[in-house]
């Protein structure tokens, strides 16, 4: 079971200047696995970072200012990082979990352990 442990919106920090972002996900029982799939605009794979621990997978990220030479006419990209956190439980194996970061989009694979993985018994016959 995958549970959301924040409140949906940009949240200000008051040790920031800038706002946190809740990142669009969508997440997948793949039987063997969870697939969490996020969109992080504007992030490099070096300034996400990605941590489970004690049941919890915790996604943040960080975006640069973008920095345009001209006078800017309309900005509608906030300026912050991006935040979300799940709870999963037991019955995931930490270190498999592998995550990618393409074209603006975070791809986590989190894998169940091989105890708890579903599987189909074969019914012989009698």
């Amino acid at each position: 079971m995958v549970t959301h442990t924040q409140s949906a919106g940009a949240t200000a920090s008051r040790a920031e200047p800038s706002l946190t972002y809740q990142p669009n996900v969508d997440i997948c029982d793949l039987g063997a696995e969870v697939l969490f799939v996020a969109d992080i605009p504007g992030a490099h794979a070096d300034g996400i970072s990605v941590t489970f621990d004690d049941g919890v997978l915790d996604v943040q990220a960080s975006v640069p200012v973008r920095d345009f030479s001209g006078r800017s006419v309309l900005q509608e990209y906030g300026i912050g990082g991006y935040r979300r956190s799940f709870r999963l439980g037991d019955g995931f194996d930490a270190s498999q979990i592998a995550a990618d970061y393409t074209k603006g989009v975070l791809t986590i694979h989190v894998p169940r352990l091989a105890a708890v993985r579903p599987r189909t018994v074969e019914v012989k016959a009698g």
